[in-house]
């Protein structure tokens, strides 16, 4: 659940100041490797979100666990969340500096759901044919689900188109259930 209220002001904080710095390139990078730490590590997630942990001390640890891999704004900013109790809305934020960054980018996220993994040579089809589609540059994030059985699924904004054979099946269904 992303808890835009907070995350938001922080988020637009972060890029603002990445904008002012001139290091927005290195600030995505940053918020995108500290992303997929946290869908991959456990304890890390366990560390953001326990609030049995001084500020104080998760502070220390960021600067600890990150001054030399990740750049001095990204760093200063998750002390500062810490310090301030909101690293629990870490993931929030990222996501919100994320959309801020695509927009202000002209880029658009596009959502593929496919029974399957894809290949280099589909995920390059998909994103020509959703930015001819969108006008906009299109960054694609991936995801399988078995239960599709087959096809895909595509949400571009607020669109959704649904190719999986899971639907083609329910509305063959419901098409013989009428007559």
């Amino acid at each position: 659940m992303r808890d835009t209220r907070v995350a938001k002001p922080y988020a637009r904080a972060l890029y603002e100041a990445a904008i002012e710095q001139n290091v927005l390139a290195s600030t995505t990078g940053d918020i995108e490797q500290l992303q997929e730490l946290i869908e991959q590590s456990e304890e890390f997630r366990q560390f953001i979100d326990t609030p049995l942990l001084s500020p104080q001390f998760k502070s220390d640890t960021f600067q600890e666990l990150f001054a030399d891999s990740l750049s001095p704004l990204t760093v200063n900013f998750f002390k500062l969340l810490a310090l301030k109790q909101r690293e629990r809305h870490l993931v929030a934020i990222m996501d919100a500096f994320s959309d801020i960054a695509d927009a202000a980018a002209g880029r658009v996220v596009a959502q593929v759901t496919t029974a399957v993994p894809i290949t280099e040579d589909q995920e390059q089809h998909f994103i020509r044919q959703l930015s001819s589609l969108s006008g906009k540059q299109v960054r694609l994030e991936t995801e399988t689900n078995e239960q599709l059985k087959g096809g895909f699924i595509v949400q571009l904004g607020d669109t959704v188109f649904d190719a999986s054979v899971t639907t083609q099946l329910q509305r063959l269904k419901e098409q013989l259930a009428k007559g």
